[in-house]
């Protein structure tokens, strides 16, 4: 449950919005349009088992005097706890942020957790990003066992094919091309993010060839 309740009141200027999430099965409120695209990587990046917008609040001491710090996420992974804030490269310098940024980092590293600052730089790297949102669209399209074995049917003795004659593949079979983009977005196919998923884009298998998450790096 969020700690702080998200409003727009005293600044006309801030986005707020809700996004569906597929991954914790529930509705996530975001405070910004970089908040928003964050919340994309975390769908989709398979060592995220939860997270949560404004989950808790820190408290710290800074020149002798109390102070309280609300994070934008928790995020849980694999291999431990973050607590991230997400912020424009333009305001990451300023004087108050790196101040109390260097004030509740060992706070929260005294409880065993990261503390994160992800600038929009980090977060906006293209064409990541867009091919992250453009899968989004197909996150909920079913996928069915004879899908993957027709992905193995595909790229038995190669290594890779673009996608445009993975959608013909499975299209001759009588699949969607929506199925093709959801078996990406599952990861039972992988490709090269860093490239524009246009009909050229590479497709392969992916390590395990099920469906299983993917880290967004």
């Amino acid at each position: 449950m969020r700690v702080r309740k998200i409003s727009n009141r005293g600044s006309r200027s801030k986005i707020i919005g809700k996004f569906p999430s597929l991954k914790l099965g529930k509705t996530v409120w975001f405070e910004s349009q970089i908040e928003r695209d964050f919340i994309y990587l975390l769908e989709f990046d398979g060592d995220v088992l939860f997270y949560q917008e404004q989950p808790e609040t820190i408290n710290y001491v800074r020149d002798g005097k109390g102070h309280s710090y609300t994070p934008d996420f928790l995020v849980r992974r694999r291999g431990g706890e973050q607590l991230v804030e997400v912020k424009p490269e333009t305001r990451r310098n300023d004087e108050e942020n790196v101040l109390l940024f260097a004030s509740v980092a060992p706070v929260i590293r005294a409880q065993g957790r990261e503390f994160l600052v992800m600038p929009d730089e980090k977060i906006r790297v293209q064409p990541r990003l867009n091919n992250i949102k453009l899968l989004w669209r197909y996150a909920r399209t079913p996928i069915a066992p004879q899908h993957q074995i027709l992905c193995q049917e595909l790229l038995s003795g190669c290594r890779q094919i673009r996608l445009a004659e993975a959608i013909r593949f499975f299209e001759a079979h009588g699949v969607t091309r929506e199925v093709v983009y959801a078996l990406l977005y599952r990861g039972v196919l992988a490709t090269d993010l860093m490239q524009p998923l246009d009909a050229a884009a590479p497709i392969y298998l992916s390590s395990t060839a099920l469906v299983s998450g993917r880290k967004v790096t």
